[in-house]
């Protein structure tokens, strides 16, 4: 009597669940939705095209103007990119623009002078938006600004604690400026 070669059955079982799980993962992947990154309100494709050309419209913006973010009337940020480029576990250690926002209402200002430091209150477009930085489901898009008191302000909701990313863009007459920053609720 031959003795079955057990062998080729597990090799040909190992092959099977190999495949089983491919075909698993795949139908998982497919079923969850896409949440396409808005940040600056358009593709990360399109960021990634034109970045150079946003660091330089920064540049000449800052050349004419000085601007400050102010939130919730005690934090202060400058026009800035810089923290596109930090992962979120740095910015929570190292960060520069921890705790800027609070659960419930927030205050955002945006203060724009030119270089002789008069303020800038005509022909300004503010588009911002706040929003989780894993997700986009509680995206808040910040348009409507009211000139208060020598500043551009805007009120929202922050609707838990979580780590969120604000960014938009500020226009002056045909210059931009664009500004990003990392920052958690508490």
């Amino acid at each position: 009597m031959k003795k079955f070669n057990w062998s080729a059955l597990y090799i040909f079982g190992l092959f099977l669940v190999g495949l089983v799980m491919i075909i698993w993962t795949i139908r998982s992947a497919t079923s969850l939705p896409v949440q396409l990154d808005k940040t600056f309100f358009e593709t990360k494709n399109e960021i990634d095209d034109k970045f150079n050309l946003m660091a330089e419209a920064n540049s000449k913006f800052t050349q004419k103007y000085d601007i400050q973010f102010v939130y919730n009337d005690e934090k202060t940020a400058p026009l800035d990119l810089s923290e596109m480029f930090l992962a979120q576990r740095v910015v929570e250690e190292k960060g520069m623009y921890r705790n800027f926002l609070k659960v419930g209402t927030n205050k955002f200002a945006v203060i724009i002078k030119d270089k002789e430091g008069n303020v800038v209150s005509q022909n300004v477009s503010i588009h911002a938006m706040v929003t989780i930085a894993s997700n986009n489901t509680n995206d808040i898009d910040l348009t409507n600004f009211e000139f208060v008191e020598d500043k551009f302000v805007s009120s929202f909701e922050v609707p838990r604690v979580s780590n969120w990313n604000v960014n938009g863009i500020v226009t002056v007459g045909e210059d931009k400026g664009y500004f990003f920053i990392k920052t958690n609720s508490k």
